[in-house]
């Protein structure tokens, strides 16, 4: 094991250092002290474009507070070399020998998995898949500081001189002007009072986004599948829900739209899991799964206070704090975008008058409060003044946002057709008469 990455160490004093950083090399490749800390300050020499050679390194890595290492430790590498060209030998090599300590490492980890008598079913099989079906291992090292870096400004770029948001657009203009989209790694929270739209709201996403060819993943705690692509299909047909199934109500010309909207829905990217009694361990594993078979971008969660809890017996905020960092955990270990539709609690109903939610009225949990990367709550400020009957003025707060703006949104809401759609932000008072 010494050997080869003492070899490989002596190719990137001998002029190899570029190809191996290429090659995703960093220290966690080495198990020898010495040679990690070797790896490190040829890393660093590279990355600011400094001299790179037997000098160099032994000067970078002796000035730290660690201790020293003897010139014949390097020396010892470059003679085990003994050209740069046997990079291509040792490579493999230390390559394998890196898998092997991390599987190790693995093994070790499930083994106290085993070990532990508090975790139920779920979270053992979930800790199993998240060990066993984690593809990242050695190419999660590929990454470098000035490649990061480099990311980072190309986004910055892109968002400039080319107007694109960062995340994947929601289909709500405004929205995405504060959220920059729903960015890979985040979790946003929709919430409301029953009746206020959040299952809608969610459904109208998820169509805009697999029209634009994101594959999106919904968890339906409180809708079946078939609900959801009916409603789901009102919305594209433009056609009243309730029509679907009373008899005798749908017009000969009705028919066509309905016919071309489902023909462009089966299309969709789209899928929907409609279990009633899903835990955050179960959903967790099985959108492993889905993102590893069906290239799944974003996962939608409704809702939040449905999940069951992996441990019975807990305190119910408890559970409920739970869950919410298991689905901000699954956005980041999925590298996805997850949004959590969640229940307000009747506190903004109270008094002589309601009034706009706020990211505390989260009911069961502050913790979900604290888990989100931005909660949008919708609230109808004026129920007594509606355009109709069945269309509802709806106002989305984005009550909190970490990495952007908050606001005020206003929304009509088609409950015939469970539709949402922008409305302009000037009113009628604004225009000049």
């Amino acid at each position: 094991m010494s050997e080869a990455e003492q070899g490989l160490i002596g190719c990137a004093l001998l002029g190899a250092a570029d190809d191996c950083i290429a090659e995703g090399v960093t220290e966690e490749y080495f198990a020898h002290e010495d040679y990690r800390r070797s790896w490190i300050a040829i890393a660093n020499l590279k990355d600011e474009q400094q001299p790179c050679n037997l000098q160099t390194v032994l000067n970078r890595v002796n000035s730290g507070n660690g201790q020293k290492i003897s010139p014949a430790v390097l020396t010892d590498c470059e003679d085990a070399a003994p050209t740069s060209h046997n990079v291509r030998y040792w490579l493999p090599i230390v390559r394998k020998n890196a898998l092997r300590r991390i599987y190790r490492a693995k093994i070790g980890r499930l083994s106290a998995v085993l070990d532990d008598p508090t975790l139920e079913t779920d979270e053992l099989t979930s800790a199993f898949e998240s060990e066993i079906l984690d593809s990242k291992v050695v190419s999660s090292m590929e990454f470098t500081r000035k490649e990061d870096m480099q990311r980072l400004l190309a986004q910055i770029e892109d968002v400039q001189y080319n107007g694109h948001v960062l995340g994947y657009k929601t289909g709500f203009a405004d929205l995405d002007m504060h959220l920059n989209g729903l960015e890979k790694g985040k979790i946003y929270v929709v919430a409301g009072r029953p009746g206020a739209g959040k299952t809608a709201i969610a459904q109208c996403i998820a169509a805009n986004l697999v029209k634009n060819d994101v594959s999106t993943l919904i968890y339906s705690c409180e809708m079946t599948r078939d609900q959801l692509n009916l409603r789901m299909l009102a919305s594209e047909s433009g056609i009243n829900s309730r029509d679907f199934l009373t008899k005798n109500t749908l017009k000969p010309h009705e028919f066509k739209p309905i016919a071309l909207a489902t023909s462009q829905m089966v299309a969709w990217p789209l899928h929907i899991k409609d279990d009633s009694d899903l835990t955050i361990s179960q959903i967790r594993a099985d959108a492993r799964r889905m993102k590893r078979i069906h290239g799944i971008k974003v996962v939608i969660v409704d809702y939040l206070q449905l999940l069951e809890p992996d441990r019975h017996g807990e305190k119910r905020h408890e559970a409920v704090g739970r869950i919410s960092g298991g689905l901000k955990n699954m956005a980041k270990e999925l590298d996805v975008p997850v949004v959590a539709l969640a229940q307000l609690n009747r506190d903004t109903e109270k008094g002589s008058g309601s009034r706009a939610p706020r990211a505390s009225d989260l009911r069961e949990s502050g913790k979900i409060e604290a888990d989100a990367d931005a909660v949008i709550a919708l609230w109808e400020p004026d129920p007594e003044n509606r355009p109709r009957i069945d269309h509802s003025v709806i106002e989305a707060v984005i009550c909190k946002n970490r990495h952007g703006s908050t606001g005020k949104i206003n929304l009509l809401f088609k409950k015939d057709t469970t539709t949402f759609e922008s409305l302009s932000p000037i009113s009628d008072y604004d225009v000049p008469r």
